[in-house]
């Protein structure tokens, strides 16, 4: 595969990780209240991962700005990342 072709498959795993991270986050906020989303929040939170990047949890509160901070914003790092990434091998070409 050529480098061209490589970051436009990296600016196309970047869109669908700000897709994912949306979807996933409107998913999640829609059904904050549900048994089977705290479950799963409350054992993500105990995980170790989840202690060493976001810190301890006080309480189980499912607020807009815990949920944009825990879903949302990995999300939009790891893509910006990509794209960085994306956008230095497509321009390399022009470089040399």
């Amino acid at each position: 595969m050529t480098q061209t072709t490589v970051g436009w498959l990296i600016l196309l795993a970047a869109a669908g990780t700000f897709a994912l991270g949306l979807a996933s986050r409107v998913f999640i906020g829609r059904r904050r209240d549900t048994r089977g989303v705290r479950g799963m929040v409350r054992l993500f939170r105990r995980t170790g991962v989840a202690r060493v990047l976001f810190g301890r949890f006080e309480d189980d509160v499912l607020d807009d700005e815990e949920l944009d901070s825990m879903i949302l914003m990995p999300a939009v790092v790891v893509g910006c990342g990509l794209c960085l990434t994306a956008i230095f091998l497509l321009g390399y070409q022009t470089l040399t």
